[in-house]
């Protein structure tokens, strides 16, 4: 995690990472640049909830639009978008407390480090739309070529909204509103610990996704109340969203994800078996399709998918799933492994001593075994990697191994094709820990126009 603005204290970061913590700052408040009157905390409310929306995409819990609000009413800070755009990293208390929300354990839940991916997300938290490709181009491109960091990009394009998006985001504020007012009633501390703890988080995004430039708002508050209900029920009936990197045949030459994933389905008891069947967004154009699961653990979805391949974990759900769809190649229509998502909770490898003694003797291509060069990767105990292949056997060390790990291309000499390498840990169904690589080709280092998406496992 990245360093943050001395102005924001480990109370900040708590509260930016889920958490509500009722200390405050101990650096001395800075002039005031609203005026010669300390605005109350309550003023902050619609600021603090549009910041919620743009960064989380839900509703601030009330712990959270408290100490925020208050953070923000003792130091004067200014209420509205342009103030704060504008304030951006010159003003050290929005620079800090903005960086916060970015960079907190939340977003990194949320969201990928590819920009385009976070820009169709930030859009989505807004306005319940993607964005076009000439809008996420252009603000991914600044991102990228640090002009602008992730918090301003947040802050100009929800502050810039026009037309239905003005309605929509509207909409969501005072959505948003409501649903904390109606958290913080009297007795109401189930409803706040079920929604703090994260719980409900997932089915108040998809609540506030089905706002509408026209939605009547005195109806819709029928609906946050029945929400309501639903929280003060125990377990009640949540919304769960499993989150998942994903990655794209097509993407650039990069052992890094394209875009984030998720597989939803309701949880009716807590604890509980896996539903059999959910929905699944997913790709780098997201889209939204059914799945189903089957009493024997095996996966199937709507198109377009085809196929599928999966390494399922021991809560059931895959900590690898490979997605195959039709594509037109020159060879006519083919199934290709298009997407691979990779659960979140399975642990990233970056030091070849991480694979000490593993041996990875199945090649998955296209949701089919077999189809690649080498037989099989193995490495020793000091985690150097022999890769045997027709043509003989490729050794290399430890350190060149951990390069490789953490993105090193390599070029593929049989196909001339670039490729990488990005390895995962994952718990079994059995309770034992698993392996697999996921291995990305491309023709090109960017701009794959021929990619191919294929998994090493240990089946």
């Amino acid at each position: 995690m990245k360093t943050f603005a001395p102005a924001v204290s480990l109370a900040l970061l708590l509260a930016a990472c889920g958490g509500a913590d009722t200390t405050t700052s101990t650096r001395a408040p800075q002039a005031m640049r609203s005026g010669d009157v300390v605005p109350r905390a309550a003023e902050y409310t619609q600021l603090t909830q549009s910041l919620y929306i743009g960064f989380f995409g839900r509703p601030a819990d009330a712990a959270g639009l408290a100490f925020w609000s208050k953070i923000f009413s003792d130091k004067g800070l200014p209420q509205t978008f342009p103030e704060w755009v504008a304030g951006y990293g010159i003003d050290p208390d929005i620079t800090g407390a903005l960086d916060a929300m970015a960079n907190s354990v939340e977003s990194h839940e949320l969201y990928v480090s590819n920009n385009a991916s976070y820009i169709n997300a930030v859009y989505s938290n807004g306005f319940n739309r993607y964005a076009e490709a000439a809008g996420r181009e252009f603000w991914a491109g600044l991102i990228d070529r640090g002009i602008i960091s992730r918090a301003q990009a947040v802050l100009r394009i929800m502050g810039g909204a026009q037309n239905d998006d003005t309605q929509i985001l509207a909409r969501k504020i005072q959505a948003a509103a409501i649903f904390t007012s109606l958290l913080n009633q009297p007795g109401s501390d189930n409803r706040m610990l079920s929604y703090a703890s994260g719980g409900y988080n997932d089915g108040a995004r998809a609540l506030l996704g089905r706002i509408t430039a026209t939605t009547d708002m005195a109806a819709f508050r029928t609906d946050i109340e029945a929400f309501m209900d639903d929280l003060d029920r125990i377990p009640g009936n949540p919304l769960v969203v499993r989150r998942y990197l994903g990655y794209h045949y097509l993407q650039d030459v990069s052992n890094e994800p394209l875009y984030a994933a998720g597989y939803a389905y309701r949880l009716t008891s807590y604890p509980g078996a896996l539903p059999s069947s959910g929905t699944l967004t997913y790709g780098a154009d997201p889209q939204t399709i059914n799945w189903t699961r089957s009493d024997a653990g095996g996966y199937a979805y709507a198109a377009p998918v085809t196929a599928s391949a999966a390494l399922v974990s021991s809560n059931r759900l895959p900590s690898m799933a490979m997605l195959c769809s039709p594509v037109l190649t020159a060879d006519g229509i083919v199934n290709k492994s298009t997407d691979l998502l990779v659960a979140r909770n399975a642990s990233r490898l970056t030091d070849a001593a991480q694979l000490a003694n593993q041996r990875f003797s199945v090649y998955r291509e296209n949701c089919a075994l077999g189809g690649s060069n080498l037989s099989e990767l193995s490495f020793d105990a000091a985690g150097n990697g022999r890769f045997a292949s027709r043509n003989g056997v490729l050794t290399i060390d430890a350190a060149g191994v951990t390069q490789i790990l953490n993105g090193q291309v390599q070029l593929d000499l049989s196909t001339g094709k670039f490729q990488t390498y990005a390895a995962f840990a994952y718990t079994r169904v059995d309770g034992g820990t698993g392996y697999f690589i996921v291995q990305h080709l491309g023709n090109h280092k960017s701009g794959v126009t021929d990619g191919v998406l294929a998994v090493w496992a240990q089946e």
